[in-house]
């Protein structure tokens, strides 16, 4: 059966902007090879990846099923209205983006196309299951607690990065 993609329900992309998005980018080979079924089931697993982080704001509409477009407390970016190219809206009581931002779908774009290259590996397999180390004759690797959890590639993780809220201590 076909996996659909429907942008704002399940995805923030159709797979044709993500074709357009990857015509622009070197080293794109793991998209083009994939199926379209592929490519929409890796769409849709970054959307779900994306949309599991600790995000700033809170959902625009308290009905949209997706986590962006969002709105803030204060403008993000030191009180000005923009964060990213998005321009942030005051609805009275928020700050809004009207839009899904760019950098938000370039990062489901980095994310799906990291999921179809390495997404199942072994080492993402061992690292998920909570392995911190692992040798092989000679040769060993040691990994970081909470590797192989959130987004796998660093592209998708910059791209999000204004976007996520931080952690404080409570005392």
């Amino acid at each position: 059966m076909a996996v659909e993609i429907v942008v704002g329900a399940n995805s923030y992309v159709s797979v044709s902007g993500a074709d357009t998005y990857f015509n622009e980018r070197l080293y794109s080979s793991a998209w083009t090879a994939a199926s379209a079924d592929d490519k929409a089931r890796a769409l849709i697993s970054a959307t779900k990846a994306i949309d599991r982080q600790f995000l700033k704001g809170r959902k625009k509409l308290t009905i949209q099923i997706l986590q962006f477009p969002r709105c803030y407390q204060r403008s993000v970016n030191n009180h000005l209205n923009y964060i990213g190219n998005v321009e942030l809206v005051w609805d009275g009581s928020l700050w809004c983006e009207n839009e899904v931002p760019q950098a938000v779908k370039d990062t489901q774009c980095e994310e799906a196309i990291a999921l179809l290259d390495r997404g199942n590996s072994k080492r993402r397999k061992l690292q998920q299951e909570g392995v911190r180390s692992i040798g092989i004759g000679s040769t060993s690797e040691t990994y970081n607690p909470g590797s192989g959890r959130g987004l796998i590639s660093q592209e998708a993780k910059e791209l999000l990065r204004p976007y996520l809220a931080g952690s404080a201590v409570i005392t």
